[in-house]
């Protein structure tokens, strides 16, 4: 799937008010890191546990967490700057 497919599926979550985009204020961006970042709304995080599809969020944090073997950039982005909000 290329980067733009995965953005306009963002965007039509980002319009559904189910995910929200939020970016680092220019003084905090850090070259080679990310400084856009996406999450769930409240309005997001309320729909899917309606339809139960969070029910396995904590059991795979779990589970990501054990992994010990992460490569190097995922343990970069993992300690990337990020927003407060998101």
């Amino acid at each position: 799937m290329s980067a733009a497919t995965v953005y306009k599926h963002i965007q039509k979550l980002i319009d559904a008010g189910i995910v929200k985009e939020v970016a680092l204020d220019d003084g905090e961006h850090r070259q080679g890191y990310l400084w856009k970042f996406y999450g769930l709304t409240e309005e997001g995080r309320e729909f899917l546990d309606d339809h139960n599809l969070l029910a396995a969020e904590g059991t795979l944090q779990q589970i990501y967490e054990t992994i010990s073997d992460k490569p190097e950039k995922m343990v970069k982005y993992e300690n990337a700057p990020r927003p407060d909000d998101v």
